[in-house]
């Protein structure tokens, strides 16, 4: 029988699993892509679907998709196992301290929570008014209902920690998952959702991370009540809907983003389906990065309130600073207050408000020029103020050249003094953000190791072609490689060795080397995707690389030497008193073994 780990790694493939994340070329039989765990120009992340694993030859970071999953996530072997579980559809087999842990359970006690909610919203009495709400107000049918898995949270201060309880969750796991308020004292709770209908929030991953409750009490003071901070609901990264619309986003290369959980069921119901919300927060850099691994062309539309407004300007700068290319559906005040009114009213509107987006600069031209008076001085330099300042928030040189055209053109003043005025607005705005004292900090990026680089190479030769791991292994020493590389090269030597012997020509040199040492998996790994990249050249060049790479270490190791001989003759001659003959054999014996050196500087082999 498989185990999880085998079952998982049967039914998912790790080329779409990181493509997830980012987007990989085609590179011969393997895949490429820049590095997401280290700053490079060139890229040097390579993924093989054959072997199904990665390797970094820049930063020498690899693994598995486990592994992927736990660097890319920031997360631990019980999570990522849960994650990659799910996405496969495997059921976990068993539970036991190297699979479970607290975030694990808190998904596990969010999952039956949500049950419950559902239970309670369907079938039991008390929640017949907030079903009816759904269906009568919201005009959400069973389907619906049952697709976003809403529930409802009973009046009640304590049904929610007692069911837990009973389906044998602990105090402190029901605490930390914050499905509950703590008294005074810390250790008692009371149910944090009562008498509100439930909307579970969902990661990209498809795991329930938490809740959003809206009450159905008219004079309850918080309309929204969500799930807190916890280990598993990190509010600054989750988006609501996105599991559900991720495929959409990627065939439409775009993704419009609404203010509430409504919105994006209506929205969702009315036809346009690559729509998320953000969930309990203001928009995040992190909610930009992850939205942007489906596309780059973000489509807001908020509240066509004051308060909507604003939200959309702040988004709208932080989507300009990740240099995404920013849309806004505006909902007219004549239509409908928000996505979800129209959706619902006229979902073909909807529809043809989303695909006729502007450009969130020429909103916002429109905005601040829709009261503009062209013969009052006050009223230009407003407007000039307004917009300059927004074009300042641009990330593109180009655009804000656009933009400074168009702007004089609309005011009728003369483009260079608007130019000046922006430029030196911008020089002030570069020189508040300074640090007073400290000097800016650039992050450092990682320094490809070359001697590595080059026994990357010299090693994925070997297991190229038998011929050519016979030749290095006949003219090369296994001291002349990096520490870190002599056990693999000594174990490939003595694979083939073996295999000559005993004339098993099928054995695989890197089965053999994992087996031999499985600390060796990670270098192994490079050597099998370095391989696929040697494939296309002849017998000749590849000869002739060989050569060039043992010529480089057998000169890089007699040069390393002789520094270390003239450091050593250095300090024999400091100490050294005429006179003193063994000293002085020493100091003779080291200038021989340094001239021999020389020699094989020298030596036409190289």
């Amino acid at each position: 029988m498989l185990s999880n780990v085998e079952e998982i790694k049967s039914k998912l493939d790790i080329v779409d699993l990181i493509q997830e994340y980012f987007p990989l070329k085609q590179a011969g039989v393997n895949f490429k892509a820049t590095c997401p765990f280290h700053q490079e120009k060139t890229p040097s992340f390579m993924v093989s679907r054959e072997r199904q694993m990665w390797h970094c030859f820049g930063c020498n970071e690899g693994g598995d998709m486990f592994e992927f999953i736990k660097r890319i996530e920031n997360i631990d072997f019980p999570e990522a196992l849960k994650i990659l579980a799910t996405k496969a559809g495997v059921q976990l087999k068993y539970q036991d301290p190297k699979t479970t842990s607290l975030k694990t359970r808190i998904l596990d006690m969010n999952e039956k929570a949500t049950s419950w909610f559902m239970s309670q919203l369907i079938n039991s009495a008390a929640g017949a008014h907030a079903l009816k709400y759904l269906k009568e107000a919201r005009e959400l049918d069973d389907q619906t209902i049952k697709d976003w898995q809403l529930g409802y949270a009973l009046d009640s201060w304590d049904a929610l920690g007692e069911y837990l309880r009973s389906q044998k969750f602990t105090k402190e796991e029901i605490i930390q998952g914050g499905l509950v308020v703590t008294k005074s004292g810390g250790y008692e709770y009371y149910d944090r959702f009562r008498d509100r209908i439930m909307f579970p929030i969902l990661d990209y991953h498809g795991n329930i991370v938490g809740f959003t409750g809206r009450t159905m009490k008219a004079d309850e003071q918080a309309k929204y009540v969500n799930t807190p901070q916890t280990i598993a609901y990190n509010k600054s990264e989750v988006i609501f809907g996105l599991y559900r619309a991720k495929q959409y986003i990627k065939d439409a290369d775009a993704v419009v983003i609404v203010e509430g959980n409504m919105d994006v069921i209506g929205s969702v119901k009315g036809g346009v389906k690559n729509v998320v919300a953000v969930s309990g927060t203001a928009l995040t850099e992190e909610q930009i990065k992850i939205l942007q691994r489906y596309t780059n062309n973000i489509i807001f539309s908020f509240d066509a309130d004051s308060a909507g407004l604003r939200a959309a300007e702040r988004a709208i700068e932080l989507a300009w600073r990740a240099e995404a290319n920013v849309k806004v559906a505006v909902i007219p005040h004549d239509l409908a207050k928000d996505p979800d009114e129209l959706a619902r009213k006229d979902p073909a509107a909807w529809q043809r408000l989303v695909a006729a987006a502007v450009l969130a600069m020429d909103y916002f031209f429109s905005l601040n020029l829709a009261s503009y008076q062209p013969g009052n001085i006050e009223s230009k330099k407003t407007a000039a103020k307004n917009l300059l300042n927004l074009i300042l928030k641009l990330a593109s040189p180009i655009e804000q050249d656009f933009y400074l055209k168009k702007l004089a053109e609309k005011l009728d003043i003369n483009e260079t003094s608007l130019r000046d005025v922006f430029y030196k607005t911008k020089n002030k705005t570069l020189s508040s953000k300074a640090p007073a004292s400290t000097p800016r900090q650039i992050q450092p990026t990682t320094v490809i190791d070359k001697k590595s680089a080059v026994a990357t190479r010299l090693l994925a030769f070997m297991l190229l072609d038998r011929d050519y791991a016979v030749y290095v292994s006949e003219i090369f020493s296994p001291h002349y490689l990096p520490a870190a590389w002599q056990p693999v090269y000594k174990a490939l030597v003595v694979c083939y060795t073996r295999q000559i012997s005993e004339a098993n020509l099928s054995a695989d040199p890197i089965e053999y080397l994992i087996k031999k040492d499985p600390g060796l998996t990670n270098l192994a790994n490079s050597l099998i995707i370095k391989k696929e990249e040697l494939r296309d050249l002849s017998y000749t060049e590849a000869v002739h690389e060989i050569k060039q790479h043992v010529s480089y270490f057998k000169k890089a190791f007699v040069q390393e030497r002789q520094a270390t001989i003239k450091e050593e003759i250095k300090a024999l001659e400091r100490i050294t008193s005429p006179g003193d003959e063994a000293q002085t054999e020493k100091i003779a014996a080291l200038l021989r073994q340094f001239n021999e050196l020389s020699a094989e500087l020298n030596d036409t082999d190289f």
